[in-house]
């Protein structure tokens, strides 16, 4: 399951990694798929009970790593904004970053990891009119993949999760497919995630028809589709929230605080992606053609009994495969 080293996972278990030890026993389960809040320690979450490592994600990073100075003036203001977001004045220092978590990953013994390949600006998140392709996002995160990765030996999967907007969408083969040809580094593929690809499709309204849809793209990608190692499993049904939201959208105030926009924007984002049991059993389907090496239930999750009732409903759903 996922987990991270931020307070509101840790408090469900008050902070004893026996606890969740005993929780992931209880479920059946392997590890975890650990996102680094605060720096992970082994004496708070052993290495034994990781698996993979999820890497931090900028949504809005192509236009520092372009340093697009009007791009970056209008959405932090100042500049001391956006050194503060991104931990440095330059591209190196998601470079940076991102190499010290591969270490990190190294350190724990995960399994494999996993990037977000997307681009999207807070108001974006609104309208959905964007200002970069998906081609133009995968041309500049190979870039960045290929520089972070160099000098890294082989030692877990790199794998490439997709989201709604531009970017890895799933949605297009030629582009998935440049992601495995151009990227230096043998261990790849993907992780899919089932909420976020619902979240492509804003017409769906039961997750039967989530099935069929996925099937369809799982389809289309053809011989890609072996590339689809893991599987984060959860349900999104959003589509009539993204709709009026766009709909009755009036614009956006830019001369606010950076960090409260930021906040209030990971609010609707958390109404679009929902991170819900995916509770009909027609999913069986997605999981029998894949046959995923990583299966990671992945909720957003209040306190440690709704957790535990999201497992248990997304376990009946798989009851015959699990």
């Amino acid at each position: 399951m996922n987990f991270s080293t931020h307070p509101s996972d840790l408090d469900k278990f008050s902070g004893d990694y026996n606890k969740i030890k005993q929780f992931l026993k209880k479920h059946a389960m392997h590890g975890l798929e650990l996102i680094q809040y605060s720096p992970w320690n082994d004496g708070v979450i052993p290495s034994s009970m990781i698996h993979g490592l999820h890497m931090r994600f900028w949504p809005m990073w192509l236009d520092f790593w372009r340093n697009d100075k009007s791009k970056l003036i209008k959405q932090f203001g100042e500049k001391s904004t956006w050194v503060h977001y991104y931990g440095g004045e330059s591209r190196d220092a998601i470079i940076e970053h991102y190499q010290k978590e591969l270490k990190d990953a190294c350190a724990m013994g995960a399994k494999y990891v996993v990037f977000h390949v997307c681009h999207v600006q807070l108001e974006h998140s609104y309208t959905y009119s964007f200002d970069y392709t998906d081609s133009e996002i995968i041309e500049a995160f190979i870039e960045m993949i290929n520089e972070v990765l160099e000098g890294f030996e082989p030692s877990f999967d790199l794998l490439l999760e997709n989201l709604w907007w531009p970017g890895l969408t799933m949605l297009d083969k030629k582009n998935s497919t440049r992601l495995m040809e151009r990227i230096k580094y043998p261990n790849k593929g993907f992780m899919m995630d089932i909420g976020h690809l619902m979240n492509t499709n804003k017409e769906l309204k039961r997750e039967e028809e989530a099935t069929d849809y996925i099937l369809e793209v799982l389809d289309s990608l053809e011989d890609l589709a072996v590339n689809i190692k893991g599987i984060h499993l959860n349900s999104s049904l959003s589509g009539e929230y993204v709709k009026r939201e766009i709909a009755s959208y009036k614009g956006h105030d830019y001369k606010g605080d950076f960090f409260n926009r930021y906040v209030k924007a990971f609010s609707h984002i958390s109404q679009i992606d929902r991170h819900t049991p995916f509770t009909h059993p027609s999913i069986k389907k997605v999981i029998d053609y894949v046959r995923p090496q990583y299966l990671v239930y992945e909720f957003i999750s209040e306190s440690l009994n709704e957790l535990d009732k999201y497992i248990k409903e997304q376990d009946r759903a798989l009851e015959s495969i699990i």
